[in-house]
């Protein structure tokens, strides 16, 4: 299948940080929106030693961690 060999944005991040050495991400349910049937969930990814605080949405708990993987990924690419 397509983009099977391709590794999510959660362990890009775990894989950068155990590189250099950091303690690995804390993903932390910031709050959920909307109706039961459309909830929108909000996570935060924080990196410690690096004080990098990230936030995701998403229709799901694991597409919000992605989302702030990704975000996260993204600061440290500008650092």
């Amino acid at each position: 299948t397509p983009g099977q060999g391709r590794k999510d944005a959660k362990t890009r991040l775990q894989e950068h940080l155990q590189g250099i050495r950091l303690a690995l991400p804390q993903y932390l349910l910031a709050g959920t929106e909307g109706e039961a049937h459309a909830q929108q969930f909000r996570v935060a990814c924080l990196i410690d030693g690096l004080g990098i605080r990230t936030e995701g949405r998403g229709a799901s708990r694991r597409a919000a961690e992605q989302m702030a993987a990704e975000n996260a990924l993204a600061a440290l690419d500008r650092r």
